[in-house]
């Protein structure tokens, strides 16, 4: 005879907070405490033949340094290598490590960081192609204005029309 499933046999929030404590690695202490040994850690993983491989193919692929540096950084802490706060004030040694491998590479150009887009201009550009319309200087700058004084967030304040 098969049991029927109760619907309220499910975990209650907050038990995942009285789960068995260390069962990740980045749960325990880190393996370097110090920043000069973890530094040197990801300078001698970097260097290894194919991690430099892996390395210049995405730096020439026109992935930036701080894509490549955040993957880097995040993936040592999740192996317990060292804590988030170490992780976060490797960072910018990580960028040079990444950046002189690229230029020692001789990758001509290297993007440093992802390019900021103005997503209300991608918004108005969208619409107006969607429609096959080439929209005057004007009306861009209507709608852009259109849009930004929408509300923001959840809890902004409508404006109220007279």
């Amino acid at each position: 005879m098969e049991r029927e499933q109760n619907p309220f046999d499910t975990p209650v929030p907050g038990q995942s907070l009285t789960d068995t404590p260390k069962n990740y690695p980045w749960e325990n202490p880190a393996r370097f405490s110090k920043l000069e040994d973890a530094s040197l850690f990801i300078w001698k993983q970097l260097n290894k033949k194919d991690t430099l491989k892996r390395v210049i193919i995405l730096l020439e692929a026109g992935l930036s340094v701080e894509a490549v540096t955040r993957v880097i950084v995040f993936s040592g802490f999740v192996e317990g290598a060292y804590s988030v706060d170490a992780g976060l004030l490797l960072s910018p040694l990580v960028q040079k490590m990444i950046f002189t491998i690229g230029k020692a590479a001789g990758i001509s150009e290297i993007k440093l960081t992802n390019a900021k887009k103005n997503p209300t201009e991608a918004i108005i550009k969208n619409l107006y192609e969607s429609r096959g319309y080439v929209p005057s200087n004007k009306k861009v700058k209507k709608a852009k204005k259109a849009l930004e004084e929408k509300p923001k967030g959840l809890m902004s304040r409508v404006k109220e029309d007279k």
